[in-house]
């Protein structure tokens, strides 16, 4: 016999579970079995996947030894993978009671705590199972993640350091640790553990991607060429190396975004045994579920409320679910937002498989992405068709490199024709503008002047107001030969961070202008940054990347944008907005072009005069700001794309 329980066991460590499983059955008919051969066999069982199986063979095990605390423990994990919390927890709690010092077992017990959302009780668990072995690693990472969740970083950084010592080959330690500094806004010690893990691990996926981004956040561009030609070359050859929003930032090549997008999302686990049947049929009204982190005051929830506000409530029924921040009583947008929804569901706590359990429940129709590959997103939900008819929608500019996702949201301006070919889904071509919007803003009353913000009195005033990390070298390069060569002008410009100050500031210098004429702005509320944006003249855009809503904000005030259209859907953006009040005379599509007309505007004061008159003119006519016409036209779009689902007709181009 015990040879036999020998072989099994190698079996067993090669991990040939299913020849185990037929020697042990065997076995089992041969001998009289003790509760150790039972327990051999459900754990065999359990790696095959058979939890009912080693369910019976656990249990079979507790009846020949009752305080069999192993055997408990293990029939707890079965329970486990059941999501039968209830039976887990008890198994667990069994353990426990015969061999309190277990430390296992309250590991375990923490674990299913937390996927009830008892958490205090979870935490007592985990701290249990370190007081009783304080090296215990899997409970040590598992407390680590409530400190992370509570945002006690600096206890978060000081578990990181013990855990480093136990596993100090553990590139996803480093990475982790470093997603923590970022959160603190440490980014130089972030990049260090970055750059850390991928010294450890060079094939860790999108690391090279995740050192460069944190680096535009602070203006970090030594050796920027070389990097953005090494990260292409990378992305050609099909590596994963980078996230698609990081890429939009980087790049303009149509080409390198789509084969980013495709190599991020095929990573991605899908349900290959996907058999999800939607019903199709006409029906009253149509359910959109809308999907989001930013249902609240955010650049997308600011642009999405009055749209979701002016839905058709007789053709439509809204739902919402929300994954992002701690819902805040005092967030009036949120407040406006979560009001327009039928039902509101927050699913922060809920895996994919729940999530996507609660949208089949309410048989969503038309499934919109307001996120797609950007920040907290829940991606992996559409790619398990949570709807028959899935949207890409506002949130993340560019393709999702998924023919999962039927429609993208856009206009003529930002998708011509000729680049459909690098969209995997169909477009829906609204006739204004993609980008949704309010009709009108709070703007502060506040008496501001010039002074309050460091701005001279009797200079004209460039600016830009995108996040630092849509900066690069070329497009500040080209900022300051504008600066140079329009002497009474300053450049007002966002800052982010301290250290991204400083680069700039030295990068300044180095261009031969006066640092003086560069004024930083800080983070404002947006009812005060309209204010202020009265004291500017002109708006520089960034490129790749242009100002979004950024740009519209401006349009809003009057204040001129002078942009770069490049080929991506993020370089068309602010082409798109100006397209929409038809002030084209403001788009250019080279360096030149865009230097000789920010000179222009800076010399000829008539006809800067002129540009402001216009789109203050202009404005009115256009329906940039006309919530109820956009919010028909994207309705129309809906029943369109649902009804080519009902009639069996694959996805198509929809042009409004």
């Amino acid at each position: 016999m015990s040879k036999e329980l020998s072989e099994l066991l190698s079996l067993f460590k090669e991990q040939k579970y299913s020849i185990a499983e037929k020697k042990c059955h065997n076995l089992i008919k041969k001998i009289k079995p003790n509760y150790e051969v039972f327990n051999i066999y459900a754990v065999i069982l359990f790696e095959l996947k058979k939890y009912d199986d080693s369910i019976k063979q656990w249990k079979k095990a507790i009846e020949l030894n009752p305080k069999y605390h192993f055997g408990h423990n293990n029939l707890g994990n079965a329970y486990l993978k059941k999501k039968d919390f209830k039976e887990a927890l008890n198994c667990y709690q069994k353990a426990i009671h015969i061999k309190p010092d277990y430390y296992e077992a309250h590991y375990n017990k923490g674990n299913v705590l937390t996927k009830i959302k008892n958490f205090e009780k979870a935490i007592q668990s985990f701290d249990k199972a370190l007081e009783i072995k304080y090296d215990y690693v899997p409970a040590l990472k598992a407390r680590n993640k409530f400190y992370i969740k509570e945002k006690q970083f600096t206890k978060a950084l000081n578990l990181f350091e013990k855990l480093i010592i136990y596993e100090s080959d553990n590139a996803d330690l480093y990475t982790q640790k470093a997603d923590v500094l970022l959160e603190m806004k440490k980014y130089e010690e972030a990049i260090e553990y970055f750059e850390t893990a991928y010294k450890i691990d060079s094939n860790n996926q999108f690391l090279i991607g995740q050192i460069i981004d944190v680096k535009t956040r602070i203006c970090d561009w030594k050796n920027f060429s070389n990097e953005i030609n090494n990260l292409e070359a990378k992305i050609l050859n099909k590596e994963k190396t980078i996230t698609p929003f990081t890429a939009t930032t980087l790049f303009d090549s149509p080409k390198i975004l789509l084969e980013s997008a495709k190599i991020f999302q095929s990573h991605l686990k899908q349900n290959k045994d996907m058999n999800i049947k939607h019903e199709r049929a006409n029906k009253k009204k149509i359910k959109l579920g809308f999907y989001s982190a930013d249902f609240r005051t955010h650049a997308m929830g600011n642009l999405m409320v009055q749209m979701l506000e002016q839905h058709n409530k007789s053709l439509f029924e809204l739902h919402g679910f929300y994954f992002g921040p701690s819902l805040n009583e005092k967030d009036v947008i949120q407040k406006r937002i979560i009001k327009c929804f039928d039902s509101f569901h927050n699913i922060n706590e809920l895996d994919d498989e729940d999530a996507l359990n609660l949208s089949k429940k309410i048989e969503i129709d038309i499934a919109i992405d307001c996120m797609c590959h950007t920040g907290a997103s829940r991606f992996k939900l559409f790619l398990k068709k949570i709807a028959p008819v899935q949207i890409n929608f506002l949130g993340y500019p560019g393709t999702s490199g998924s023919k999962l996702l039927d429609y993208i949201v856009a206009d003529r301006v930002i998708i011509p024709e000729k680049s459909q070919k690098y969209y995997t889904e169909k477009v829906i071509y609204l006739p204004d503008t993609y980008q949704a919007n309010e009709d009108t803003k709070k703007i502060s009353n506040k008496n501001f002047t010039k002074d309050d913000f460091g701005l001279p009195d009797d200079k004209f005033i460039f600016c830009s107001f995108n996040s630092n990390h849509k900066i690069n070298p070329k497009i500040f390069s080209l900022w300051m030969n504008i600066l140079l060569k329009a002497k009474d002008s300053v450049l007002w410009i966002m800052i982010d961070n301290e250290t991204s100050k400083t680069n700039l500031k030295n990068f300044v210098i180095k261009s031969g202008v006066d640092p003086e004429r560069v004024v930083f702005a800080e983070l404002m509320p947006l009812d005060e940054h309209l204010k202020r944006l009265e004291f500017a003249d002109l708006v520089l855009d960034t490129f790749p990347y242009n100002a979004h809503t950024t740009c519209s904000d401006a349009l809003r005030i009057n204040l001129p944008i002078l942009t770069l259209k490049g080929e991506g859907f993020a370089s068309r953006v602010a082409a798109s907005l100006l397209n929409s009040i038809n002030m084209n005379e403001l788009i250019t599509e080279n360096f030149q072009d865009y230097e000789k007309l920010a000179l222009k505007i800076f010399n000829n004061k008539d006809y800067f005069e002129n540009i402001k008159s216009k789109i203050k003119k202009n404005k009115i006519s256009s329906n940039l700001f006309n919530s109820a016409v956009y919010t028909k036209n994207i309705e129309n779009a809906y029943i369109i794309a649902y009804q080519n689902f009902i009639k069996g007709e694959l996805p198509k181009n929809i042009e409004l």
